[in-house]
């Protein structure tokens, strides 16, 4: 039988700026962040429950930090919203919405983790590139008391918790 030469294949997988293969990315990942033992910093992980219990069509994680897991959470996602707590000094329950650059440019926007959630932001976007999503969304909501031990918030933040946990129902249906 004669044998006929095959030409080598060679395969190559498109990469990103960072070297890893690229993939199609999911649509949207929403992260609540806090202790879920202190009153008013579980207020990211009860938007994430709720969620959950209502089976909105959007991927939850919940986290205890905003340390690198942050990064690992948000990979392969074309969105990110990420829900935490916050003092700032303005009303209990006060909701606001901040971009990572917001947090970059703000020594007011910190936490009571032990590394920042823009210092973690960042780290990423520096090192990851086009991995991270392209969309990221900080939700933050004033809290009321951080320092008591308790599994519920105080009715304020329960209150915005459920005010936020609507916005995402909103446009998560927007996107179906």
């Amino acid at each position: 039988m004669l044998k006929v030469p095959q030409p080598e294949l060679s395969f190559t997988q498109p990469t990103t700026e960072t070297g890893l293969p690229e993939t199609k990315k999911k649509e949207c990942i929403v992260l609540g962040i806090g202790n879920p033992l202190l009153k008013d910093d579980r207020v990211g992980i009860d938007v994430v429950e709720a969620l959950e219990a209502s089976h909105t069509p959007v991927a939850t994680e919940i986290l205890y930090s905003v340390g690198f897991e942050v990064l690992d959470k948000i990979l392969g996602y074309q969105k990110a919203i990420i829900v935490d707590a916050c003092q700032l000094g303005l009303d209990p329950g006060t909701i606001i919405e901040v971009t990572p650059e917001a947090l970059f440019a703000s020594d007011r926007l910190v936490n009571s983790h032990a590394i920042t959630l823009g210092a973690t932001l960042r780290t990423g976007q520096m090192v990851l590139g086009d991995e991270i999503p392209e969309s990221i969304t900080i939700i933050l909501i004033e809290a009321a008391d951080i320092t008591h031990f308790s599994r519920k918030c105080t009715p304020v933040v329960a209150k915005a918790a459920m005010e936020v946990v609507n916005r995402i129902q909103v446009a998560v249906s927007k996107k179906s």
